[in-house]
Order: C-alpha cells, then structure tokens, then sequence
C-alpha cells in the first residue's frame, strides 16, 4: 500500500518534471523569438525614423550650412582684400624705387659726360640741381639751387650732358633763374659745326622746336646738321 502510494507521487512528480521542462523550452523559445522579434522591430522602426526625420534634418542643416559656408568665403574675401592691399603697396614702393633708381642712374650717366667735357673755352663752375620749371607759355625758365652762396654770376652760361640749356638771368642768396634756349626771348648766335654759315637761334612759345633765322641765301642747312655756339654777342663761349 505505500508502494503504491509512493509510486503515484513518484509519478505525479515526473509528470509535474516532465511539464516544467516543456514549458520552460517553450518559455526559452518565446524569449528567444520574442527577442529576435524585438530586434527586428527595432530595426524597421529606426529605419522608419531615419527616413521621416532626414529630410528634417536636411532642411534644418541647409541653412546652417550655408551660413558656414557664406562666412568663410566672407573671411576669405576679407584677407584677399587686405593681401590686395598689401600687394599694391608693395608694388607703389617698389616703382618709387624703380623711379628713383632710374633717375640715379641718369644723374650718374649725366655727370660722367660732364666730367668728360674738354674745351678751352668752357670752364665748369658748379654743378647744379633743377628746383622747379616755371609752367608759363610766355616764359620758360628753370629754378637752381644755388645763387651768391655758389658765387653764381648773371649771364653765365648752363649746359647739361646734351649741350647749351640757357643763361642765368637772376641771382638770389641761395638760387638762381636761368632763362631757357627755348623761351620766345632768348636769342643765342650759331654756327654749324663745319663753320659754313653763321645765325642765330630763337625759341618758340608753343612747342620745344628752336628757330634758325638770318641765314645767308646761298647757304642752306642740312637735316641732322650740329649746330654749336659761335660767341659772337659775347654772352656764350665758341
């Protein structure tokens, strides 16, 4: 009788453990596949956002962006701006160097040919400097920077490099007023080089063209012909 008793719990209970087990597979299965569900679900939902919510996210950025982008090229047009800046003022000093260079290398070629100038008649006194020229069409005449301080005398004679420039016509204390070959009222008596005829040569107000008058008829002057002082009026040397 207890055998028996103990036999129907013995069952009972290997039912009962056969059940749990099952139901415990089954409970596995559910989790496992309620899991791969979940993931599955997952997925479909992020992906359902990442599309609804991109053109947002597009539209939003857009102008963001944009304003990035339109600040940089702000900032880049800005430093071109100043390296243009830059740039010319460089250029302007390096052509006030090129001019002034440039015209250091005239003054050198300038008083090299007048160191050079060999004449028995012709005697350098001072070498001088031009202040101004006066803008007049009735008178045309420089401005030196030297007068009594450089013991300079009126009537002296003014050459450059390229021959008779004028005469000096008014001394101050420290400059003088030379009176210019091509001034209407300067008169200078010539010869040609090869002594065949001797005239005089005067200036003409409305251009720097000199004009050759009384020459004799039977002498005529040829183009490229050098004309020299002759000193005959006794203000320019021969």
């Amino acid at each position: 009788m207890a055998i028996s008793i103990k036999n129907r719990i013995f069952a009972k209970s290997k039912k009962k453990s056969n059940f749990l087990i099952l139901f415990l597979f089954f409970f596995s299965f559910f989790l496992v596949f309620l899991n791969k569900t979940d993931q599955i679900i997952a997925s479909k939902i992020k992906t359902i956002s990442f599309e609804i919510i991109s053109p947002f996210s597009y539209i939003i950025s857009y102008p963001v962006i944009k304003t990035s982008s339109l600040v940089d090229s702000t900032i880049n047009l800005k430093n071109l701006y100043y390296e243009n800046i830059r740039l010319n003022e460089e250029l302007n000093r390096l052509k006030r160097w090129q001019t002034l260079s440039l015209k250091l290398i005239d003054e050198n070629k300038a008083y090299k040919k007048l160191l050079n100038v060999s004449d028995e008649n012709l005697q350098l006194h001072q070498t001088l400097r031009v202040l101004s020229q006066t803008p007049n069409m009735f008178i045309n005449s420089i401005q030196l920077n030297a007068g009594e301080n450089k013991d300079i005398l009126n009537n002296s004679s003014v050459i450059n490099e390229r021959g008779l420039v004028g005469r000096i016509i008014d001394v101050g204390k420290f400059s003088s007023r030379v009176l210019l070959i091509t001034d209407i009222n300067s008169s200078v008596t010539v010869m040609d080089i090869d002594q065949n005829y001797n005239a005089i040569i005067n200036g003409q107000s409305k251009n720097y063209l000199l004009k050759l008058k009384f020459i004799k008829e039977n002498k005529k002057p040829r183009i490229g012909q050098i004309l020299v002082t002759s000193g005959n009026a006794g203000i320019f040397p021969r």
